[in-house]
Protein backbone atom coordinates (compact mmCIF):
# COMPACT_ATOMS: atom_id res chain seq x y z
CA UNK A 1 0.00 0.00 0.00
CA UNK A 2 3.12 2.23 1.08
CA UNK A 3 4.14 1.96 -2.70
CA UNK A 4 1.32 3.02 -4.37
CA UNK A 5 0.58 6.15 -1.90
CA UNK A 6 4.34 6.55 -2.68
CA UNK A 7 3.71 7.63 -6.10
CA UNK A 8 0.00 8.59 -6.07
CA UNK A 9 -2.34 10.70 -4.42
CA UNK A 10 -4.39 7.45 -3.68
CA UNK A 11 -4.46 6.91 0.51
CA UNK A 12 -5.39 3.19 1.87
CA UNK A 13 -6.81 4.18 5.21
CA UNK A 14 -8.83 1.98 7.91
CA UNK A 15 -12.79 1.44 7.07
CA UNK A 16 -15.07 3.83 8.88
CA UNK A 17 -18.16 4.56 7.81
CA UNK A 18 -16.78 4.63 3.96
CA UNK A 19 -19.69 2.67 1.55
CA UNK A 20 -16.94 1.97 -0.99
CA UNK A 21 -13.93 0.18 0.99
CA UNK A 22 -11.64 -2.84 0.03
CA UNK A 23 -11.38 -5.68 1.83
CA UNK A 24 -8.70 -7.67 2.42
CA UNK A 25 -9.10 -11.28 3.08
CA UNK A 26 -7.01 -14.98 2.95
CA UNK A 27 -9.03 -17.55 0.86
CA UNK A 28 -7.47 -19.45 -0.98
CA UNK A 29 -5.28 -18.05 -4.32
CA UNK A 30 -4.38 -14.69 -5.07
CA UNK A 31 -7.60 -12.90 -6.93
CA UNK A 32 -9.40 -9.77 -7.02
CA UNK A 33 -13.09 -9.24 -7.07
CA UNK A 34 -15.24 -6.00 -7.63
CA UNK A 35 -14.15 -3.94 -10.90
CA UNK A 36 -15.76 -0.68 -10.88
CA UNK A 37 -18.28 -1.90 -7.88
CA UNK A 38 -18.55 0.06 -4.64
CA UNK A 39 -16.96 -2.81 -2.71
CA UNK A 40 -14.33 -4.93 -3.45
CA UNK A 41 -11.92 -7.83 -2.22
CA UNK A 42 -8.84 -9.00 -2.39
CA UNK A 43 -7.79 -12.67 -1.51
CA UNK A 44 -4.03 -13.39 -0.49
CA UNK A 45 -4.17 -17.02 0.48
CA UNK A 46 -1.10 -18.99 1.74
CA UNK A 47 1.15 -18.52 -1.58
CA UNK A 48 -0.04 -14.76 -1.91
CA UNK A 49 2.91 -13.47 0.57
CA UNK A 50 5.44 -12.30 -2.23
CA UNK A 51 5.89 -8.26 -2.47
CA UNK A 52 4.73 -8.51 -6.09
CA UNK A 53 1.91 -10.41 -6.35
CA UNK A 54 0.14 -8.64 -3.11
CA UNK A 55 0.90 -4.76 -4.98
CA UNK A 56 -0.53 -6.36 -8.42
CA UNK A 57 -3.38 -7.11 -6.82
CA UNK A 58 -3.71 -3.69 -5.20
CA UNK A 59 -3.49 -2.32 -8.47
CA UNK A 60 -6.34 -4.29 -10.04
CA UNK A 61 -8.14 -2.79 -6.97
CA UNK A 62 -7.72 1.02 -8.07
CA UNK A 63 -8.58 -0.22 -12.05
CA UNK A 64 -5.43 -1.47 -13.38
CA UNK A 65 -5.89 -3.89 -16.32
CA UNK A 66 -3.52 -6.89 -17.25
CA UNK A 67 -0.81 -5.17 -20.06
CA UNK A 68 -1.56 -8.91 -22.03
CA UNK A 69 -5.43 -7.81 -22.25
CA UNK A 70 -5.26 -4.61 -23.78
CA UNK A 71 -7.62 -3.80 -27.10
CA UNK A 72 -4.43 -3.43 -28.96
CA UNK A 73 -2.08 -6.11 -27.87
CA UNK A 74 -1.89 -7.93 -31.23
CA UNK A 75 0.05 -5.41 -32.26
CA UNK A 76 2.59 -6.37 -29.61
CA UNK A 77 1.77 -9.88 -28.86
CA UNK A 78 0.33 -13.44 -29.88
CA UNK A 79 -1.79 -15.38 -26.86
CA UNK A 80 -0.99 -19.24 -27.69
CA UNK A 81 -4.45 -20.63 -26.30
CA UNK A 82 -3.21 -23.84 -26.67
CA UNK A 83 -0.72 -23.62 -24.35
CA UNK A 84 -2.91 -22.01 -21.39
CA UNK A 85 -4.58 -23.75 -18.34
CA UNK A 86 -8.03 -24.25 -19.68
CA UNK A 87 -9.30 -22.67 -16.09
CA UNK A 88 -7.40 -19.77 -16.95
CA UNK A 89 -8.64 -18.88 -20.78
CA UNK A 90 -10.44 -15.80 -18.76
CA UNK A 91 -7.05 -13.96 -17.70
CA UNK A 92 -6.16 -13.59 -21.63
CA UNK A 93 -9.17 -11.83 -22.61
CA UNK A 94 -8.75 -9.27 -24.69
CA UNK A 95 -10.68 -5.90 -23.64
CA UNK A 96 -13.34 -3.96 -25.54
CA UNK A 97 -12.05 -0.40 -26.57
CA UNK A 98 -13.02 1.88 -24.09
CA UNK A 99 -12.73 -0.71 -21.04
CA UNK A 100 -8.90 -0.32 -21.26
CA UNK A 101 -7.67 3.32 -19.60
CA UNK A 102 -4.11 3.41 -21.10
CA UNK A 103 -4.01 3.14 -24.73
CA UNK A 104 -2.06 6.72 -24.90
CA UNK A 105 0.72 4.34 -23.58
CA UNK A 106 2.63 1.72 -25.40
CA UNK A 107 2.05 -2.10 -24.13
CA UNK A 108 4.74 -2.22 -20.95
CA UNK A 109 6.11 -5.57 -21.11
CA UNK A 110 8.16 -3.91 -17.62
CA UNK A 111 4.80 -3.81 -15.90
CA UNK A 112 4.03 -5.50 -13.08
CA UNK A 113 0.94 -5.97 -14.57
CA UNK A 114 1.92 -8.34 -17.61
CA UNK A 115 2.38 -12.21 -17.06
CA UNK A 116 5.34 -13.50 -18.34
CA UNK A 117 5.38 -15.58 -21.21
CA UNK A 118 5.06 -18.80 -19.65
CA UNK A 119 1.83 -18.01 -17.41
CA UNK A 120 -0.98 -20.39 -16.63
CA UNK A 121 1.19 -22.79 -19.14
CA UNK A 122 -0.06 -26.60 -19.44
CA UNK A 123 2.58 -27.69 -21.22
CA UNK A 124 5.77 -25.54 -20.54
CA UNK A 125 5.41 -23.74 -23.67
CA UNK A 126 5.05 -19.92 -24.28
CA UNK A 127 1.41 -18.38 -23.66
CA UNK A 128 2.59 -15.08 -24.65
CA UNK A 129 4.72 -14.36 -27.39
CA UNK A 130 6.01 -11.19 -28.20
CA UNK A 131 5.77 -10.35 -31.97
CA UNK A 132 9.79 -8.96 -31.66
CA UNK A 133 10.89 -12.86 -30.09
CA UNK A 134 11.84 -11.37 -26.75
CA UNK A 135 10.81 -13.18 -23.77
CA UNK A 136 8.46 -11.63 -21.14
CA UNK A 137 9.94 -11.92 -17.21
CA UNK A 138 8.11 -12.04 -14.26
CA UNK A 139 7.92 -8.78 -12.59
CA UNK A 140 7.94 -8.15 -9.17
CA UNK A 141 7.73 -3.98 -8.82
CA UNK A 142 6.40 -1.40 -10.57
CA UNK A 143 7.71 -0.30 -13.95
CA UNK A 144 8.89 3.42 -14.62
CA UNK A 145 5.47 3.73 -16.83
CA UNK A 146 3.05 1.85 -13.46
CA UNK A 147 4.37 4.74 -11.73
CA UNK A 148 3.83 7.59 -14.76
CA UNK A 149 0.21 5.78 -14.76
CA UNK A 150 -0.48 6.02 -10.78
CA UNK A 151 0.75 9.94 -10.96
CA UNK A 152 -2.44 10.59 -13.42
CA UNK A 153 -4.49 8.98 -10.70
Amino acid sequence: MEEIESHSRIRFEPRRRQKCFLTLTKRDGCWFEGYGECRTRISLGMDCTEFGTILHELLHAIGFEHEQNRPDRSKYIIINWRNIEEENKEQFKKLRPGKYDWMDFYIDFESIMMYDSYAFSRNDKITIQRKDGKEIEDNEELSLWDIEKLKLL
